[in-house]
């Protein structure tokens, strides 16, 4: 019998197909070989801190003490060398004060900076040099309190007269006082600043006519248009002296740094 022509071709591509999958089986994978297991510890989630102030409460307005009194006066020294400065690298007559101590003594300097000590049981530490006289002036200077202590007080005091002074307290609790007046008639106002330790704090003074103006960590913090009556009066061999207030019997640390001070009595045309 003779095989049928159209079922010829089709025997012989069957058989061909399975010649192929006999000569060429199918390949496995390659075994997996076990790999070294990692941990991968996420990044922490960062919270947001909030905020001190409430988002809509509107920034505090520049006082117009600023630019009435002591943007001119700021101008004016910007460009002109100091007519007294130091960087604490000698001591160039600082001394110090003590209650208990008959004489002064020498104020202490090292690493460039000028370090005012209250030792333990003493309630008022003085520091001064009587080449910081003026009448009229602009001081800058860094302080720094070297103890995180609540109660340590650096007061910059000028005197006016015997019974008449200027004074700026900067306490580490972050309140700063600003006295003047006669000392039978004190007056003064408070506030807060702000302050992170260990740094330094820049802090500015001005003091031209009646007027008395602060600066702290550069922004305004306090101004006063009858802050001093009458000339200044050198009732001490000091007229501006730095001191350290304790009332806690422990021992107190600031240094200082950066000292520069302007006369304005030397700049004509200054209100």
């Amino acid at each position: 019998m003779r095989p049928n022509k159209v079922l010829l071709p089709f025997m012989t591509s069957i058989l061909f197909i399975l010649a192929c999958i006999v000569g060429n089986p199918p390949r496995s994978n390659p075994p997996t070989m076990p790999t070294e297991t990692q941990t991968v510890t996420p990044p922490p989630t960062r919270i947001a801190i909030p905020t001190p102030f409430p988002a809509n409460l509107k920034a505090t307005p520049i006082p117009l003490w600023v630019s009435d009194f002591a943007d001119p006066i700021i101008a004016a020294v910007a460009n002109r060398r100091p007519d007294f400065q130091d960087d604490f690298s000698l001591n160039r007559r600082w001394f110090n004060v003590m209650s208990g101590v008959v004489r002064p003594l020498y104020a202490e300097i090292h690493d460039g900076m000028l370090f005012l000590k209250l030792p333990e049981k003493t309630r008022d530490s003085i520091l001064y040099n009587p080449e910081i006289n003026h009448r009229n002036f602009v001081l800058t200077l860094d302080l720094r309190f070297n103890h995180d202590q609540p109660d340590d007080t650096v007061r910059f005091q000028f005197d006016q007269s015997p019974d008449q002074s200027i004074a700026l307290d900067l306490s580490n609790n972050r309140n700063w006082k600003f006295q003047w007046g006669f000392q039978d008639n004190r007056q003064s106002m408070t506030g807060i600043y702000e302050h992170f330790p260990p740094e330094q704090i820049p802090v500015t003074i001005i003091m031209q006519g009646t007027q008395c103006a602060v600066y702290f960590n550069n922004d305004p913090l306090t101004y006063l248009s009858n802050c001093r009556a009458s000339p200044p009066f050198q009732s001490h061999v000091w007229v501006a002296s730095f001191r350290l207030l304790g009332n806690t019997g422990r021992a107190i640390t600031v240094n200082f740094d950066n000292l520069k001070i302007w006369d304005l009595d030397k700049i004509p045309g200054l209100p």
